[in-house]
């Protein structure tokens, strides 16, 4: 989707009005974007045989087949085109069951500013993820971690309507290697419970669902490394991280006033943050290894160095593993920049800066140097969003007391 040719996009609307309302409200936009407008979805899917299309935008209710039913064909059939719901409503249960085949969410009514915005986030996030060093890094890849049949499952069963996180829960305990795993994160120190959880019901209960999910995913693609792998890259450790990193984040999007959904993004996103190191360790050991060596005996963090000897961050492997999995672009993008937010076309305070505050501090904190230099603060992105002053603020809600010194400066 480079900036040489025009951006293709196919809109989906049962609705003629709704169609001529988006065609006068995005006319101003002829010369950027190359746009058709189709009826009907069976329509689209004609249309998109002969035409590639980077972008459909498409509504959720029609009557031959509806946008989930679409979307989910777009995906399988054309997995690099990016996927967006337009919809005057839709329920939880609703965006739940779209999850997985949508990129990103748009109320009616959307005006041409916002879309705009949208479109064009995606688009630099989509560039990144099939940059040059990307592709040409995955394409030594046989093939990216897919999730163990009984992870699959589970992970299935939050995108349910009908199904209850109990029932999930119940599913969990019926796998003694996955309730393990689970009991044993959820059981660290930073949540704080008065008593130890043993039951994998109440620890999903305790989790909600978007931790819960995320929690499931990452032990799920943790768990299919050998022993050996586990203790060289101290993958337990890494796991608690991220699971600091979640809820540190939803902490920091909640004094910041960003709502209840965002939150859960914010959590979501912080706990699956670093699945990009779970493709270097499976595939680029040898390269981890030392790029790990040269981040200790030097002061440059690992997404420097990574990029230095790879071409690519752990933050861009970890955005196209998730993109795999299809997960929604908000968490897509908040993997990809957690080191570097500047680098996003959004430069409003936003899950992506929670994510990215949340590790740095926990690493300057609470991670001892088995992964390198500690992630810095990048402290001119702060200063543009007007928020540098609340670094105290951040680290209080991690950390109460302040007492401790940082963990590199104990190592």
């Amino acid at each position: 989707m480079s900036e040489s040719k025009q951006t293709r996009l196919l809109f989906v609307d049962d609705d003629h009005n709704v169609l001529n309302g988006l065609r006068r409200m995005l006319y101003a936009m002829k010369g950027q974007w190359k746009m058709e407008f189709v009826h009907k979805a069976s329509d689209a899917l004609k249309v998109m045989e002969t035409t590639p299309y980077d972008v459909v935008v498409s509504d959720l209710r029609m009557p031959d087949m509806d946008g989930i039913q679409f979307l989910e064909t777009v995906r399988e059939a054309y997995p690099d085109t990016i996927r967006f719901m337009l919809s005057g409503y839709m329920d939880k249960a609703l965006q739940t069951q779209a999850a997985q085949c949508v990129h990103q969410f748009i109320s009616k009514p959307c005006d041409a500013e916002q879309l705009k915005v949208l479109v064009t986030r995606a688009l630099a996030l989509y560039d990144r993820l099939r940059s040059g060093n990307v592709t040409k890094i995955l394409s030594r890849i046989e093939s990216l971690p897919v999730m163990p049949d009984v992870y699959q499952e589970v992970i299935d069963m939050f995108h349910r309507p009908s199904c209850s996180l109990r029932q999930i829960g119940q599913a969990i305990a019926k796998d003694v290697g996955m309730s393990s795993k689970i009991l044993q994160v959820v059981n660290t120190a930073f949540y704080g419970q008065e008593t130890k959880i043993i039951d994998p019901v109440h620890a999903v209960s305790y989790l909600g669902q978007k931790a819960a999910e995320a929690l499931i995913i990452t032990s799920g693609v943790f768990g299919m490394l050998s022993n050996k792998k586990i203790k060289q890259f101290s993958v337990m450790g890494l796991q608690e991280h991220c699971i600091r990193v979640g809820t540190l984040a939803r902490e920091i999007c909640k004094i910041h006033d960003l709502d209840e959904q965002e939150q859960e993004t914010a959590t979501m996103a912080g706990i699956l943050h670093d699945a990009g190191k779970m493709v270097l360790i499976l595939h680029f050991a040898d390269e981890l290894v030392e790029a790990i060596a040269r981040s200790k005996q030097g002061t440059q963090p690992m997404h420097v160095i990574e990029h230095d000897m790879l071409g690519v961050t752990h933050g861009e492997l970890g955005g196209c593993l998730l993109d795999l999995w299809g997960l929604p672009n908000s968490i897509i993008e908040a993997v990809t920049y957690h080191h570097q937010p500047s680098h996003c076309v959004n430069q409003e305070f936003s899950v992506i800066s929670a994510v990215h505050i949340a590790d740095a501090i926990d690493r300057e904190y609470c991670c001892e140097v088995g992964w390198g230099y500690p992630e810095m603060l990048d402290m001119e992105y702060l200063n543009q969003l007007g928020i540098a002053d609340k670094i105290q603020t951040w680290r209080r809600l991690h950390l109460p007391d302040l007492e401790e010194e940082p963990a590199h400066a104990r190592a």
